[in-house]
């Protein structure tokens, strides 16, 4: 046995031992340190590559390349506050307009874009491979590689989208808007400051909606409204031009005047071109486009290098019935028109039955015993949602009644589009409203008044539209027109509305006191009805 304090003497096993392995381990406390330092890396890694994203550079500027981080924010940053500078000065309608009515700019546009996409991919890219840390794993590498490319393939794709917008958009001007005026100074006068149409009271435009297809031969303007607006008040007035009319007056200088002498299309009739062997009568209006291109073909040099005879003669013509300078002409084929409302997703329209009381036809021919043939299906009368087709086939259809009808018809079309287009829902039909305007409009409007007739197409929107028609109701006779009467209509059409009157105040009885006695009022006299618009027309 061991004395007493002997059990109390220092043994050298009395140091610690060794702690057992365990979470407190400083082995496994290195570790967790290492797998916290991974994992916050990991974060801010992603949340520097998504700021470069959503903000070119600015991830950029926490790394070892700040400066090429800041260079990009600060361009990115100087860019913005034009743009927004813009917006707020022009509104964001004109302020894109500003850029889409010059073409050079567009071509400029497009390799900003590019190269900016370029430069916004490749600092995405920098910035998530500068904010990886060197311990990183190498399942989290490959998650943030994966999540940097998505991030490259969001931005490029948008680059890519806008470039690609910027083309068909440069294109589509180009090819819509590139057509000089028929003669130098013809056009509405458009001018800068605050008001573009200070200089201009009234523009009056020609819409003519062309039938030309595969399916006929030459083209035949099926459709003519001149729509004169007022530039102030946007107040509109549709002016309906009777397919029919026989005798149209020529414009002065027109070559084909050599024809017909007379300065009546069709007089002498015998030299009209349009009449078949041993048949008389299709000198009309609508066949003037035809007649035209066919004496061009016949008489090279007749018209001026550039201009198309068909439009020059119908808008010259048009211009001697209504008395009216023709500022503009739009021309649109009515598979374009189809095509159009299609991308507007279609129009509400009061649809009603044939002037005649029957239904309406679509299509249809009437044969020699005053039967309808050939009928593809028919109308139902009442409110209704219609697409492009039967939009079409709705302002064109008169096989049950007559272009009277059919004109009133094409007005309440005319109105629905006006009315129910909606700016911001094209805007995502683009690329397919370009590929028609491309393929299926004319116009000499010049592509750097667009911001001026943006803005005329939203007075014209909050102002009253009226019509004026050219019918047997209105005294017109389509085969003996007197055109003294027309530019009569015309101008009554088209008048300023008179003031409304001032009420009259009431007035006491006499004897009355403290305005406590009996009120008399004078009585109102009924508005009467415009006598250019029938119950029909009503749309």
């Amino acid at each position: 046995m061991q004395p007493d304090g002997a059990a109390h003497e220092p043994r050298p096993q009395d140091a610690p031992e060794p702690a057992a392995a365990g979470p407190g381990a400083p082995g496994e406390r290195g570790r967790s340190q290492v797998r916290r330092e991974r994992g916050s890396g990991f974060r801010r890694a992603l949340g520097l590559t998504v700021l470069g994203t959503v903000l070119p550079g600015a991830g950029l500027t926490q790394t070892r390349s700040r400066w090429v981080g800041w260079t990009i924010l600060g361009i990115t940053l100087a860019a913005s506050a034009g743009a927004a500078y813009a917006v707020l000065t022009q509104g964001v309608t004109s302020a894109a307009l500003t850029v889409v009515a010059r073409p050079e700019l567009l071509r400029g546009a497009v390799v900003v874009i590019a190269l900016w996409g370029l430069v916004w991919c490749a600092s995405i890219v920098l910035t998530a491979v500068q904010a990886r840390p060197g311990t990183l794993d190498r399942g989290r590498t490959g998650l943030l590689a994966a999540f940097t490319t998505l991030m490259v393939l969001v931005v490029g794709g948008g680059a890519f989208t806008a470039a690609d917008y910027a083309l068909i958009t440069q294109d589509t001007v180009e090819v819509v808007f590139s057509a000089p005026p028929s003669r130098p100074g013809v056009g509405a006068k458009v001018v800068e400051g605050d008001d573009p149409w200070a200089e201009q009271a009234r523009v009056n435009i020609l819409l003519l909606g062309s039938d030309a297809g595969s399916d006929r031969i030459g083209t035949r303007t099926d459709s003519m409204i001149v729509a004169s607006i007022d530039t102030h008040s946007g107040r509109t007035t549709l002016i309906s031009m009777p397919r029919n009319l026989l005798k149209a007056p020529l414009a002065p200088g027109s070559p084909l005047l050599a024809r017909y002498p007379s300065g009546r299309f069709g007089s002498p009739e015998r030299s009209c071109a349009q009449n078949a062997p041993g048949v008389t009568g299709q000198c009309m209006l609508t066949n003037l486009y035809s007649e035209a291109e066919a004496y061009a073909v016949d008489h090279p040099g007749a018209y001026p290098k550039g201009v198309v005879p068909g439009r020059e003669e119908i808008r010259g013509t048009v211009q001697q019935i209504v008395g009216l300078t023709i500022d503009h002409v739009v021309v649109i084929d009515l598979k374009g028109f189809s095509l159009l409302i299609d991308a507007m997703g279609g129009l509400d329209i009061n649809v009603k039955n044939a002037g005649t009381g029957g239904p309406l036809p679509i299509g249809g021919r009437v044969t020699a015993d005053q039967r309808i043939v050939d009928v593809k299906a028919w109308f139902r009368p009442g409110r209704q949602h219609l697409d492009g087709w039967h939009s079409l086939w709705y302002a064109r259809s008169r096989a049950a009644d007559s272009d009277t009808f059919r004109q009133a018809r094409q007005r309440c079309v005319v109105q629905a589009i006006v009315g129910q287009v909606n700016p911001a829902q094209m805007v995502g039909q683009y690329p397919q409203l370009a590929r028609i305007a491309r393929d299926n409009i004319y116009t000499d409007i010049p592509a750097r008044s667009l911001p001026a007739f943006v803005d005329l197409v939203e007075r014209v929107q909050k102002a009253k539209v009226n019509s004026v028609t050219l019918t047997l109701d209105d005294g017109i006779k389509p085969w003996d027109p007197d055109y003294a009467k027309v530019r009569a209509l015309v101008r009554k059409g088209i008048a300023a509305p008179k003031p409304a009157k001032t009420p009259t105040p009431t007035s006491t009885t006499p004897g009355s006191t403290g305005g406590t006695g009996s009120a008399t009022r004078t009585p109102r006299t009924p508005a009467t009805p415009s006598p250019t618009t029938t119950p029909y027309a009503q749309c």
